[in-house]
C-alpha cells in the first residue's frame, strides 16, 4: 500500500457533530486519488436521461485494467445469455487468464435457493469462489455489494452482479480510488473470506482489531483532491457490528447522526422500510427531523408496499415538512422480467453537501444481522448530482404522492 502524507486530526469533543470544520484546515492528500457516482438505470424511462456513468462500463473499465488482484463480495451473479452482464463475466475471465488473482464471495443461502450463475466462473485457473453462510455468524445474509482492483480502486453500491440491476433496475452506487478506502475494504472483504471456511468469530480477532488498520470514521476521514470535485471528504461504515473492526464505524450510527444533524434538508430513495421488530431510531430520527423544520422528501419502491410497512408509510407522510412519494417503473417493451423494473438504490442526501450511498434496506436485520457497506461523502457537487437525480424521479411520471385513504396492493415481482 503506498504511504500517503501525514495527516494531523484534531480531536473534537462531539462527536455528534458531522465533519466539523476543522478539517478544512488539513493539507489534502497528494495522491491521484478518484471518485465517480455510479448509476444503473431502467431502459425506456425517464432515467436514461442520467448524466452520470453507468455501471456496466465502470465495472468493464475496472476489471479490464486490473493488474494483481481483484476481490469481489456480492448477494449473487444472475447472468442470462446475450445479455450485459456477460461482458463482464468475460472481462473477470480475462482477468484471469492474464494473471490477476480473484476471490469471489456470494451469499449461501441464496445461491442454495435460486441463482447460480457464478459457477459461470468456477474452475478457472486463478478464480476463487466461496459460499458466506452469515445465519450461525450474526443471524442474517450477507447483502453487501462490493469489489476492490488491485487494493485501491473500490466500487460499492446498490447493484448486485446481475443483468437485470444494469439494464432494468434503478441503482446507485460510488467508484472511488484510494489506497486508504480499498485498505480498509480488503480488511472487511478478509474477515468474510475466512468466515466462509469457518464461522468461529475467536478466529477472526486480529482482524477485528489489526494493528495496521488505521481508524476511518466521521471524526477521521479520507481526504484527497479531484478535477472533476475538488475536495473530497469520506469514510466508510459497515454492518453488522460482530464481524466489523472496532475502529471503523457502523451503518445505522451514521446514518441517525446524519439525519439527525441535518438543518434544511434530506432527499432519500429507498428500497424498503420498516419499523417492526421495535425498530424505530430510523423512523424516529426523521420524524425530528421534521419537527424542527428540515424539509423531507422520500421516493419509496413499489416494492416496499407490504400491510405493515404501509402503514408505517402513510403515517410518516402524514407528518409535517415530509412528502413521500411511491415509484412504479413500467413493464419493459417486451413483456414482464421477473424481479425487474424496481427501484433499488438505497442512498440520501442531507443539506447540501452530505451523501450517504449504501447497499442496507431501511429494516432492522440489515443494520443487526447483515453484512452491508456503506459510503458517506462530504461534497456539495456530488450531492448536487445525486439531487439532481432524486427531482428527476420526483418530477417525473414514475412516482406519485403516498395516499393515506388508499389501500395499496403489493405488485408483482415475479
Amino acid at each position: 500500500m503506498k504511504r500517503l502524507a501525514i495527516i494531523t486530526f484534531i480531536l473534537i469533543l462531539n462527536s455528534g457533530l458531522f465533519f466539523e470544520n476543522v478539517f478544512a484546515t488539513q493539507p489534502p492528500f497528494k495522491d491521484k486519488s478518484e471518485i465517480e457516482l455510479v448509476e444503473s438505470v431502467p431502459a425506456e424511462t425517464i432515467l436514461e436521461r442520467s448524466e452520470l456513468h453507468h455501471a456496466a462500463d465502470v465495472w468493464l473499465k475496472m476489471f479490464g485494467e486490473g493488474k494483481k488482484t481483484i476481490d469481489i463480495e456480492t448477494f449473487y451473479f444472475s447472468n442470462q445469455k446475450g445479455e450485459v452482464l456477460e461482458p463482464i463475466l468475460d472481462a473477470l475471465k480475462a482477468a484471469a487468464l492474464r494473471g490477476v488473482i480473484i476471490r469471489i464471495i456470494v451469499d449461501s443461502s441464496f445461491y442454495a435457493g435460486s441463482e447460480h450463475s457464478v459457477d459461470l466462473l468456477d474452475g478457472i485457473q486463478n478464480i476463487t469462489i466461496k459460499k458466506l453462510n452469515m445465519k450461525p455468524i450474526a443471524g442474517g445474509i450477507m447483502h453487501a455489494k462490493y469489489f476492490v482492483v488491485d487494493g485501491d480502486n473500490v466500487f460499492t453500491g446498490s447493484q448486485n452482479m446481475d443483468w437485470r440491476a444494469l439494464k432494468h433496475i434503478h441503482e446507485m452506487g460510488v467508484r472511488v480510488k484510494n489506497d486508504q478506502i480499498g485498505y480498509t475494504f480488503e480488511q472487511i472483504f478478509n474477515i468474510d473470506y475466512m468466515l466462509c471456511d469457518n464461522h468461529d468469530l475467536s478466529l477472526i480477532q486480529g482482524l477485528l482489531s489489526p494493528k495496521k488498520l488505521q481508524a476511518i470514521n466521521n471524526l477521521n476521514p479520507v481526504n484527497f483532491e479531484t478535477q472533476d470535485y475538488g475536495k473530497v471528504t469520506l469514510y466508510p461504515a459497515f454492518s453488522p457490528e460482530p464481524i466489523t473492526p472496532k475502529m471503523l464505524e457502523g451503518e445505522l450510527e451514521s446514518l441517525i447522526r446524519i439525519i439527525s444533524n441535518a438543518k434544511d434538508k434530506i432527499m432519500i430513495q429507498m428500497y424498503s422500510y420498516n419499523v417492526k421488530n421495535n425498530f424505530t431510531q430510523i423512523d424516529d430520527a426523521l420524524r425530528a427531523a421534521a419537527a424542527r423544520g428540515v424539509k423531507i422528501k422520500i421516493i419509496f419502491s413499489n416494492w416496499a408496499i407490504r400491510t405493515d410497512a404501509t402503514e408505517t408509510i402513510k403515517s410518516l407522510s402524514s407528518v409535517s415538512n415530509i412528502e413521500i412519494k411511491f415509484s412504479n417503473i413500467p413493464e419493459f417493451s417486451t413483456g414482464f422480467i421477473p424481479y425487474a423494473r424496481v427501484e433499488h438504490c438505497k442512498y440520501f442526501i442531507a443539506d447540501n453537501d452530505i451523501s450517504f450511498i449504501s447497499s442496507a434496506n431501511w429494516e432492522k436485520g440489515y443494520f443487526y444481522d447483515t453484512r452491508n457497506a456503506t459510503m458517506i461523502i462530504k461534497n456539495s457537487r456530488i450531492n448536487a448530482d445525486l439531487q439532481s437525480v432524486f427531482m428527476r424521479d420526483w418530477n417525473g411520471d414514475l412516482t406519485e404522492s403516498v395516499d393515506i385513504n388508499k389501500v395499496y396492493e403489493p405488485v408483482k415481482k415475479k
